[in-house]
This record gives C-alpha cells, structure tokens and sequence, in this order.
C-alpha cells in the first residue's frame, strides 16, 4: 500500500501517478509492465517511486482496492435504495460500472485486470459480498432481504452471490470488448433473470 510520502502529495500529482500506471497496466500483462514508464509518464523520478510504492504490484493492488472501496460504497446504497434486493443491487451496479468504464475510459484497464487475474488473487479482485473473509461482508450481508431468497443459510448465500460475481464480472469482461454493448446488457439481464427464476418448467 502507499506510503505517507504518496499521500501527502497533491491530488493532482497522485491522480497523474495513478493515470500513468493504468496506462500502462493497460499495455502488457502484470509481469511485463515497466516502472520506467510510469516514471516518464508522470514526470517523476524513478527513485521517488519507491518512496510512494513497494513494487508495481504494491501500485496495482492500491488502485483495485480504491476502486473496491468505492464499489462497497455504492453496493451499501444500491442495498439500502432496493430494500435489500440483491438482484437488482447487482443489475444496478453492472449499469453503474459500465458507465464509469465507457466515461473515464477505464474499460480496456479493467479488461486487462479481469483477463490477467490468477487463481490466488481472485479474492483481491472479487466484488463486494462474494467472499466471506472480506471485512465488509457482514455490514452488506444484513442488508439483504433474505425472505426473497430460497436459501438455508450463510453458506448456501454466499454459493449464490459467488454465482453472480462469476456472470457479473464475465459480462463486464465482455462488454469492455463487445461493439454491440446493449445485447451484452440484455444477455446479462436475462442470465440474472434465469438465476433468479429458474428454466426448469414443470
């Protein structure tokens, strides 16, 4: 995580910092991208560098976890504005983060990000609610109307949640790529919808 040294920087410096490493983070994968030029596009020094951050990696998990911060921010508003219908929370914040995606031109870092995450840093990048170890899973957690769902208990909650992290985060993949945006949001409402209802008729 930063140091003190990068948090006391100007908001201006540190949001040129942190354009600079999405760019590149953007380019190649994790382990090809170059501290020079992130330097060089910030205009800074390649010793200041490692006054802010440990490492590369140190720079991309402090960028995920501001944007995991923010996601948490509006899941606990989207909860409490549709009286804990999760579905609808999750439908509301796929709108919400493509939206960001498509104004601040974020989409082909977030793709990056997504395409190139590993088994074990799966729970770095997950969404708020999909893993019971997060610190925020108990405040999101009673916010839930559960008497809509058909589950046991919190095991078979979380099993559902991870069911729709997993269809979530592959429509935002898809949509980052996908000329036709609008069927990408249709496919992704109508899986949340079998989800939700089910496809077996009896």
């Amino acid at each position: 995580m930063p140091t003190d040294t990068f948090e006391n920087l100007s908001e201006e410096k540190k949001q040129k910092i942190i354009a600079s490493a999405k760019k590149e983070f953007t380019r190649v994968p994790l382990e090809k991208v170059s501290i020079k030029n992130i330097v060089e596009q910030a205009e800074i020094a390649r010793g200041s560098f490692y006054q802010y951050f440990n490492s590369k990696e140190d720079l991309l998990l402090y960028i995920v976890k501001n944007q995991k911060e923010q996601l948490f921010l509006k899941m606990k508003e989207t909860l409490q504005n549709t009286k804990g219908d999760i579905f609808k929370t999750f439908m509301m914040i796929y709108d919400e983060m493509t939206e960001e995606c498509h104004a601040q031109k974020d989409g082909d870092f977030y793709r990056k990000i997504f395409e190139n995450i590993k088994v074990g840093e799966e729970k770095i990048f997950s969404m708020p609610l999909a893993n019971r170890q997060d610190e925020r899973f108990e405040e999101l957690y009673h916010l839930i109307n559960l008497e809509q769902l058909k589950v046991k208990d919190r095991e078979e909650f979380t099993l559902l949640v991870r069911m729709i992290h997993a269809i979530t985060k592959a429509a935002l993949v898809t949509y980052t790529k996908a000329k036709d945006k609008k069927k990408v949001r249709e496919n992704y409402q109508k899986q949340l919808y079998f989800l939700k209802y089910g496809v077996y008729q009896d």
